[in-house]
């Protein structure tokens, strides 16, 4: 028996990199005699950004929350990449489990769905790790069970940062769980083929999301915008997507946020037929998709968000030097401004440099 818990404050002293929303300053925060972060007030994406532009490098003192559990003491913490990494693989076994038992008896529980959703939103109070660990490792060449896992977390993700309530968040996580299951209906040799696919081939690939609906609707209780999500999620905003070419505001809110976290997994992701990208190229596609094709409105959210992710990040540049990441301009975010641990390198004037990978 744990015995009860109780919720404490801890102050420590972080760099600005290292904050997070939601903490709580313990002193004021000064540039010489300025105060710019009042005592006692709670950080926000917004203030967090500010502060990243120039006082990067600065220790500012917060509180922590720290759970204290009576017969040992437990301090509450984020999780590493590594622990996020072995939860994910554990939930990929779930999914698997979830949608064999779809495939071959048809029977699928809206209870079964409820608690794995749990699961991975009990993993998203360490967004930081999260993001990396997809950035950094994507699905691999799993573009089933795996991808489903890391789209449901992004999305779910994505779905708070644009404000969705608890319930619509819920729904919006069981909609990117099961948006994939129909590619367990696409024969192995074609899903997974090496050489060029055929026109037939193609069109059953992109059948995926209608199968995936057809057996989706058969879930008891199960709450319509869960279906239509997983049906759209392919559709683009000019019409070009499939299967049923929807445009504009046809096309379901979840839909639209599950097709972000879709292309950003993808795009990190060594598939068959295209090798993962770096990890500024899938911050760039997202933007550059977000002009006609993705809705721009959440891309926008998405990248102004999951930049302050990558800060103080390490990456390795294509001279083989490891530097940290001090500052990403939105409008061009592949050259970012560095710091080598003697200077700051800044992509913009340094043409022939670019970053190959983010490290650990």
């Amino acid at each position: 028996m744990r015995g009860w818990i109780a919720m404490g404050k801890m102050k420590v002293l972080l760099t600005v990199n290292e904050i997070k929303p939601g903490m709580i300053v313990a002193e004021d925060f000064k540039d010489e005699s300025t105060i710019l972060v009042n005592s006692g007030i709670e950080l926000t994406e917004a203030i967090i950004s500010k502060l990243r532009n120039k006082y990067f490098f600065n220790k500012i003192a917060v509180f922590k929350e720290e759970e204290i559990v009576i017969n040992n003491i437990e301090v509450k913490k984020e999780k590493t990449v590594e622990e996020i990494d072995e939860s994910f693989n554990e939930f990929t076994f779930d999914v698997g489990a979830i949608f064999q038992g779809m495939y071959s008896d048809g029977i699928c529980d809206i209870e079964e769905i409820s608690n794995f959703s749990k699961k991975i939103e009990g993993e998203l109070n360490s967004p930081s790790a999260v993001i990396k660990n997809i950035v950094l490792n994507g699905s691999g060449k799993d573009a089933i069970y795996r991808h489903c896992v890391n789209v449901a977390a992004l999305s779910s993700i994505l779905g708070k940062w644009v404000g969705l309530s608890e319930a619509e968040l819920t729904l919006l996580t069981y909609s990117a769980i099961l948006h994939d299951f129909g590619k367990t209906k696409i024969d192995k040799d074609v899903l997974y083929k090496l050489d060029s696919l055929s026109s037939q081939e193609i069109s059953d690939i992109k059948n995926h999301a209608v199968v995936s609906y057809n057996e989706i609707r058969k879930i008891k209780d199960l709450n319509n915008a869960v279906s239509y999500g997983v049906l759209m999620h392919h559709e683009r905003l000019d019409g070009s997507g499939y299967p049923l070419g929807l445009k504009e505001d046809k096309i379901h809110p979840f839909a639209r946020i599950i097709a972000i976290a879709d292309v950003f997994d993808a795009v990190n992701s060594d598939r068959i037929h295209k090798k993962k990208k770096g990890p500024f190229e899938a911050l760039e596609i997202i933007q550059k998709e977000s002009l006609g094709k993705l809705d721009y409105k959440y891309c926008k959210v998405f990248l102004e968000h999951i930049v302050n992710y990558y800060m103080g990040e390490s990456v390795l540049l294509n001279t083989n030097k490891i530097c940290k990441i001090v500052q990403i301009n939105i409008n061009d975010l592949t050259r970012p401004l560095l710091f080598d641990g003697s200077e700051f390198i800044d992509l913009k004037q340094e043409k022939d440099l670019f970053v190959v990978a983010l490290v650990e």
